[in-house]
Protein backbone atom coordinates (compact mmCIF):
# COMPACT_ATOMS: atom_id res chain seq x y z
CA UNK A 1 0.00 0.00 0.00
CA UNK A 2 3.19 2.19 0.40
CA UNK A 3 1.56 4.20 3.43
CA UNK A 4 4.45 5.45 4.79
CA UNK A 5 5.21 7.21 1.01
CA UNK A 6 1.53 8.75 1.23
CA UNK A 7 2.13 9.80 4.80
CA UNK A 8 5.74 11.51 3.81
CA UNK A 9 4.56 13.24 0.36
CA UNK A 10 1.34 14.45 2.83
CA UNK A 11 4.02 16.49 4.91
CA UNK A 12 6.33 17.59 2.52
CA UNK A 13 3.62 19.37 0.84
CA UNK A 14 2.24 21.30 3.62
CA UNK A 15 2.41 25.05 3.16
CA UNK A 16 5.07 27.27 5.32
CA UNK A 17 7.84 25.46 4.28
CA UNK A 18 10.17 24.18 7.37
CA UNK A 19 7.92 26.11 9.89
CA UNK A 20 4.83 25.25 8.65
CA UNK A 21 6.07 21.74 8.87
CA UNK A 22 7.02 21.90 12.58
CA UNK A 23 3.94 23.92 13.42
CA UNK A 24 1.74 20.77 12.12
CA UNK A 25 3.81 18.70 13.51
CA UNK A 26 4.06 19.55 17.17
CA UNK A 27 -0.02 20.47 16.98
CA UNK A 28 -0.21 16.76 16.20
CA UNK A 29 1.55 15.01 18.62
CA UNK A 30 0.03 17.39 21.50
CA UNK A 31 -3.49 16.58 20.44
CA UNK A 32 -2.10 12.61 19.74
CA UNK A 33 -0.85 12.93 23.42
CA UNK A 34 -4.27 13.17 24.90
CA UNK A 35 -4.89 9.78 23.79
CA UNK A 36 -1.35 7.76 23.11
CA UNK A 37 0.95 7.76 26.14
CA UNK A 38 4.66 8.54 25.33
CA UNK A 39 5.96 5.44 23.87
CA UNK A 40 2.76 4.95 21.91
CA UNK A 41 3.87 8.22 19.78
CA UNK A 42 7.71 7.57 19.43
CA UNK A 43 7.52 4.06 18.03
CA UNK A 44 4.45 4.73 15.62
CA UNK A 45 4.20 8.64 15.26
CA UNK A 46 8.10 9.40 15.28
CA UNK A 47 8.61 7.08 12.57
CA UNK A 48 6.80 8.61 9.99
CA UNK A 49 7.65 12.09 10.42
CA UNK A 50 10.86 11.59 10.84
CA UNK A 51 11.90 11.00 6.86
CA UNK A 52 9.76 13.75 5.74
CA UNK A 53 11.45 15.91 8.21
CA UNK A 54 14.97 14.63 7.16
CA UNK A 55 13.80 15.13 3.63
CA UNK A 56 13.33 18.84 3.79
CA UNK A 57 16.15 19.86 5.50
CA UNK A 58 14.94 19.91 9.20
CA UNK A 59 17.61 18.61 11.62
CA UNK A 60 16.74 15.62 13.05
CA UNK A 61 18.46 16.05 16.82
CA UNK A 62 16.68 19.48 16.45
CA UNK A 63 13.36 18.17 15.93
CA UNK A 64 14.10 15.25 18.43
CA UNK A 65 14.79 17.75 20.85
CA UNK A 66 11.11 19.72 20.05
CA UNK A 67 9.20 16.47 20.06
CA UNK A 68 10.69 15.49 23.77
CA UNK A 69 9.41 18.52 25.09
CA UNK A 70 6.19 18.61 23.32
CA UNK A 71 5.38 15.14 24.40
CA UNK A 72 6.42 15.46 28.08
CA UNK A 73 2.45 17.25 28.33
CA UNK A 74 1.32 13.66 27.55
CA UNK A 75 2.16 13.10 31.37
CA UNK A 76 0.16 16.51 32.27
CA UNK A 77 -3.47 16.39 30.88
CA UNK A 78 -6.31 14.55 30.63
CA UNK A 79 -7.58 11.73 30.30
CA UNK A 80 -4.45 9.57 30.33
CA UNK A 81 -1.89 11.87 32.11
CA UNK A 82 0.00 9.50 33.95
CA UNK A 83 1.66 12.43 36.29
CA UNK A 84 -2.28 13.03 37.56
CA UNK A 85 -3.38 9.32 38.09
CA UNK A 86 0.42 9.27 40.65
CA UNK A 87 -1.18 12.70 42.24
CA UNK A 88 -4.94 11.45 42.61
CA UNK A 89 -3.59 8.26 44.20
CA UNK A 90 -1.93 10.20 47.42
CA UNK A 91 -4.07 13.01 47.17
CA UNK A 92 -6.98 12.87 50.33
CA UNK A 93 -10.41 11.88 49.10
CA UNK A 94 -11.98 13.06 52.54
CA UNK A 95 -11.24 15.91 55.08
CA UNK A 96 -8.93 15.33 57.20
CA UNK A 97 -7.25 16.57 60.39
CA UNK A 98 -3.77 18.90 59.61
CA UNK A 99 -1.45 17.06 62.27
CA UNK A 100 0.47 20.27 62.46
CA UNK A 101 -1.99 22.95 62.66
CA UNK A 102 -4.46 20.99 64.21
CA UNK A 103 -7.42 22.22 61.68
CA UNK A 104 -9.86 20.34 59.05
CA UNK A 105 -8.39 20.62 55.54
CA UNK A 106 -10.66 19.57 52.67
CA UNK A 107 -10.58 17.16 50.43
CA UNK A 108 -8.64 17.32 46.93
CA UNK A 109 -10.95 16.85 43.78
CA UNK A 110 -10.11 15.33 40.60
CA UNK A 111 -10.66 18.69 38.93
CA UNK A 112 -8.86 20.41 40.97
CA UNK A 113 -5.67 18.50 39.80
CA UNK A 114 -6.63 18.79 36.35
CA UNK A 115 -7.22 22.46 36.79
CA UNK A 116 -3.30 22.64 38.55
CA UNK A 117 -1.66 20.95 35.82
CA UNK A 118 -2.87 23.65 33.08
CA UNK A 119 -0.41 26.07 33.94
CA UNK A 120 2.58 23.67 33.58
CA UNK A 121 1.22 22.51 30.08
CA UNK A 122 1.40 26.18 29.32
CA UNK A 123 4.97 26.08 30.05
CA UNK A 124 5.47 23.80 27.99
CA UNK A 125 4.02 24.16 24.60
CA UNK A 126 6.14 27.83 25.58
CA UNK A 127 9.10 25.95 25.54
CA UNK A 128 7.71 24.54 22.32
CA UNK A 129 7.75 27.54 20.66
CA UNK A 130 10.79 28.77 21.77
CA UNK A 131 12.72 25.46 20.35
CA UNK A 132 10.70 26.42 16.98
CA UNK A 133 12.18 30.20 17.18
CA UNK A 134 15.41 29.90 18.15
CA UNK A 135 17.53 26.22 17.16
CA UNK A 136 20.69 27.61 18.58
CA UNK A 137 19.03 26.38 21.96
CA UNK A 138 19.18 22.70 20.93
CA UNK A 139 22.10 23.19 18.33
CA UNK A 140 24.83 25.31 20.00
CA UNK A 141 26.92 22.90 20.66
CA UNK A 142 26.51 20.35 17.33
CA UNK A 143 29.26 21.90 14.92
CA UNK A 144 31.58 22.43 18.51
CA UNK A 145 32.92 18.06 18.56
CA UNK A 146 35.02 16.71 16.21
CA UNK A 147 34.14 15.32 12.95
CA UNK A 148 33.94 11.85 13.37
CA UNK A 149 33.88 9.46 9.83
CA UNK A 150 31.63 6.25 11.03
CA UNK A 151 33.17 4.53 8.11
CA UNK A 152 36.61 4.76 9.70
CA UNK A 153 36.04 3.61 13.21
CA UNK A 154 37.85 0.21 14.06
CA UNK A 155 36.77 -1.85 17.36
CA UNK A 156 39.79 -4.41 17.28
CA UNK A 157 38.18 -7.51 19.03
CA UNK A 158 40.76 -9.73 21.66
CA UNK A 159 42.55 -12.44 20.64
CA UNK A 160 43.30 -15.26 23.04
CA UNK A 161 46.90 -16.36 24.16
CA UNK A 162 50.13 -14.90 24.99
CA UNK A 163 51.30 -14.53 21.40
CA UNK A 164 47.92 -12.61 20.19
CA UNK A 165 49.33 -9.49 22.09
CA UNK A 166 46.92 -7.55 24.31
CA UNK A 167 44.10 -10.10 25.34
CA UNK A 168 42.49 -12.93 26.84
CA UNK A 169 45.35 -14.82 28.44
CA UNK A 170 44.67 -18.42 29.52
CA UNK A 171 46.42 -19.57 32.91
CA UNK A 172 49.78 -21.89 32.49
CA UNK A 173 49.05 -25.58 32.94
CA UNK A 174 50.82 -26.52 36.29
CA UNK A 175 54.01 -24.52 37.48
CA UNK A 176 52.82 -23.48 41.49
CA UNK A 177 49.75 -21.68 42.68
CA UNK A 178 49.04 -19.49 39.81
CA UNK A 179 48.70 -22.28 37.16
CA UNK A 180 46.26 -24.96 36.79
CA UNK A 181 47.01 -27.57 39.09
CA UNK A 182 46.17 -30.72 36.39
CA UNK A 183 47.22 -34.68 37.24
CA UNK A 184 49.89 -35.21 35.08
CA UNK A 185 50.54 -31.64 33.90
CA UNK A 186 51.87 -30.16 36.98
CA UNK A 187 51.83 -30.54 41.25
CA UNK A 188 48.66 -32.11 42.59
CA UNK A 189 46.90 -31.32 45.26
CA UNK A 190 47.95 -33.02 48.58
CA UNK A 191 46.53 -36.42 49.02
CA UNK A 192 46.35 -35.93 53.13
CA UNK A 193 44.79 -33.74 55.18
CA UNK A 194 46.77 -30.72 56.44
CA UNK A 195 47.83 -31.39 60.19
CA UNK A 196 45.43 -28.34 62.27
CA UNK A 197 47.38 -29.64 65.64
CA UNK A 198 45.30 -31.02 68.63
CA UNK A 199 44.70 -34.77 68.84
CA UNK A 200 42.94 -37.26 66.27
CA UNK A 201 39.31 -37.83 67.08
CA UNK A 202 38.84 -41.28 68.80
CA UNK A 203 37.26 -44.64 66.37
CA UNK A 204 34.20 -45.16 66.47
CA UNK A 205 34.46 -49.43 67.31
CA UNK A 206 31.50 -51.09 65.54
CA UNK A 207 29.20 -52.76 67.79
CA UNK A 208 28.84 -56.27 67.70
CA UNK A 209 27.52 -59.46 69.66
CA UNK A 210 29.99 -60.97 71.65
CA UNK A 211 33.66 -60.30 69.99
CA UNK A 212 35.19 -57.25 68.34
CA UNK A 213 34.03 -58.31 65.26
CA UNK A 214 34.50 -55.61 62.38
CA UNK A 215 32.40 -57.89 59.81
CA UNK A 216 29.29 -56.28 58.71
CA UNK A 217 25.98 -58.42 60.52
CA UNK A 218 23.68 -60.08 57.77
CA UNK A 219 20.51 -60.61 58.32
CA UNK A 220 18.97 -64.08 58.45
CA UNK A 221 16.69 -65.16 55.45
CA UNK A 222 12.96 -64.50 56.71
CA UNK A 223 11.28 -68.68 56.60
Amino acid sequence: MNGHVWVEHLLTSLPGGQVGFLVFVNMLVFLLAFFLDFFEIAFIIIPLIGPAADKIGIDLIWLGVMLGVNMQTSFMHPPFGFALFYLRSVAAREPFKDKVTGKMTDPVTTGQIYWGAVPFVVIQCIMVGLVIGFPGMVMHYKGTGPTIDPSKIEIPMPTFGKDGGVGFQLPPFGGGPTGLNIPGLGPTLPSTAPDLGGSAPKSIEPSGEGSGSTEPKVPEERK
